[in-house]
């Protein structure tokens, strides 16, 4: 790609669509751009190549998001061009088109249900050939399942792996996790395609910002163009939830857990079935480690220094991983110790009790210029002094500023760069009005408070989630600000 044939498209620098490679979004350092490239499998030299673009094109930072793509930032307009050409001479491709997310491991891991890759790929090529105009942000969803599956990320659709009387079906709902999506139907793997392109097509119908919760899903499940493979046992029943079409047995207890009925059977089964991608894991007999910049942000110095030390470790090959997550593959038991040394030498998290796992920061004073305070440090802060927050219950988001670039959506805890000081929204946005402002310099006390008041109303094994429902605000408040 010359640098002439990279134009940037001026009209979407901003907020309201996903940043990629043709349309940057403007932020206080600068343009960022995220991507997600095509290969499922990265190698050090792709990784090491992106670590000099970064450096090259931008100010050096590299982020890995929530939902595992990487972002680089504080480019220009002048770089972009360069950044397009070395991405291309590196042979690392971007993905274009819908959002569509697979597990990172789909393929390779013997506990899946299906590998998820196929079906996301003819998905993607029906989307392509349809032409639809749909939302910039719309997020689709196909798990198969396995030891790191997709059950915890929001998606306007999700096509979920399952298996009903010896058959692979897919599970179709709109506007959730696995746990809070609205169910559908659940389709033979033949019509999953076309089940799914009907949702997409409706979502196209309402409007080009239509997202999953948009959806009138009894009148979607009613005029799927096909009979789906389930369909709901009488309402009252004990069985509550779905049967092949055709077969005279119950649903099986796996069944139920997956479709709508049987609520508390499925709750505790989303749960339990989850497991954080950070750490040491065993697929198929061979390790994997998980790593993860602190917050999601490392210096593109840091991330070069880490990939050749994992090299020389034994590591082949890198997977982008939701949770901000590197999974890295190829390494001996012996070699994992070594890597796990290593990463923590270059201050990374590689362990499942990584402190901060749960912290959602944006680059802060130190990498943008809209930002009003240091948003590491604070992280760090909350680390230390109210560590009660981050037992994985509930989200904490560190904005440097009101746009809440790192969790535009709401957290329970929310700290807010403001042109007053740091303020405290709870269960909010960070755009959202503060409950409670403290000066930049007076933070770390205010956290301090917090943390107390927070280990001191601590009932047992109480999570963060339950304590701050049953806390009254005023009284967050009281703590945060310093009142007695």
């Amino acid at each position: 790609m010359t640098a002439a044939s990279h134009r940037i498209d001026t009209d979407t620098l901003r907020r309201g669509a996903c940043p990629s490679l043709a349309a940057p979004m403007q932020t206080g350092d600068g343009l960022l751009v995220r991507l997600r490239p095509v290969a499922p499998a990265l190698t050090a030299e792709d990784l090491l190549a992106l670590a000099s673009l970064a450096r090259e094109t931008g100010n050096g930072l590299i982020e890995i998001t929530a939902r595992g793509n990487i972002q680089l930032r504080g480019l220009t307009s002048a770089s972009m061009p360069r950044l397009a050409q070395g991405l291309a001479a590196a042979g690392i491709v971007p993905q274009t088109g819908v959002a569509i997310e697979t597990p990172a491991l789909s393929g390779i891991d013997p506990s899946e249900i299906a590998d998820a890759t196929p079906m996301a790929d003819a998905l993607r090529a029906a989307i392509a050939v349809a032409g639809l105009t749909l939302a910039p942000k719309l997020a689709i969803v196909v798990d198969g399942g396995g030891v790191l599956s997709l059950a915890d990320m929001v998606a306007d659709i999700r096509l979920d792996a399952v298996e009903m009387s010896d058959a692979l079906v897919w599970r179709l709902a709109v506007g959730g996790d696995r746990e809070t999506a609205r169910f559908v139907a659940v389709l033979a793997a033949e019509s999953a395609v076309d089940g799914t392109m009907a949702v997409v097509a409706a979502l196209a119908a309402i409007g080009p910002a239509a997202r999953g919760r948009d959806l009138d899903v009894p009148a979607l499940a009613a005029d799927l163009p096909f009979s789906p493979v389930g369909r709901r046992w009488p309402e009252g029943s004990d069985e509550g939830a779905c049967s092949p079409v055709g077969v005279g047995a119950p649903p099986s207890s796996r069944c139920r857990d997956l479709l709508p009925g049987g609520e508390q059977e499925a709750k505790s089964w989303f749960k339990s079935g989850l497991r954080h991608p950070i750490g040491k894991h065993n697929i198929g007999g061979h390790p994997v480690l998980g790593v993860a910049p602190a917050y999601g942000q490392v210096h593109a110095d840091r991330l070069a220094a880490l990939i050749q030390s994992l090299s020389a470790c034994g590591a082949t090959e890198f997977r982008l991983a939701p949770h901000r997550t590197l999974l890295v593959r190829g390494l001996s038991e012996e070699g994992l110790v070594a890597a796990q040394g290593a990463a923590e030498r270059e201050g990374f998290w590689c362990t499942e009790n990584a402190p901060g796992r749960s912290v959602s920061i944006c680059a802060g004073a130190a990498g943008c210029a809209s930002a009003s305070f240091d948003t590491h440090a604070a992280a760090d802060a909350v680390v230390a002094h109210a560590a009660g927050l981050l037992d994985g219950s509930v989200d904490v988001h560190i904005s440097g500023c009101p746009k809440g670039c790192a969790h535009p959506a709401r957290a329970a805890v929310t700290l807010c760069g403001t042109a007053g000081g740091v303020g405290l929204v709870v269960n909010g946005k960070a755009s959202d009005p503060a409950l409670a402002t403290v000066p930049a310099e007076g933070f770390v006390p205010a956290i301090q408070r917090l943390g107390a008041l927070l280990r001191n109303r601590r009932a047992g094994s109480e999570t963060a989630r339950t304590l701050l429902d049953r806390t009254a605000p005023d009284t967050i408040v009281s703590a945060y600000q310093g009142h007695p």
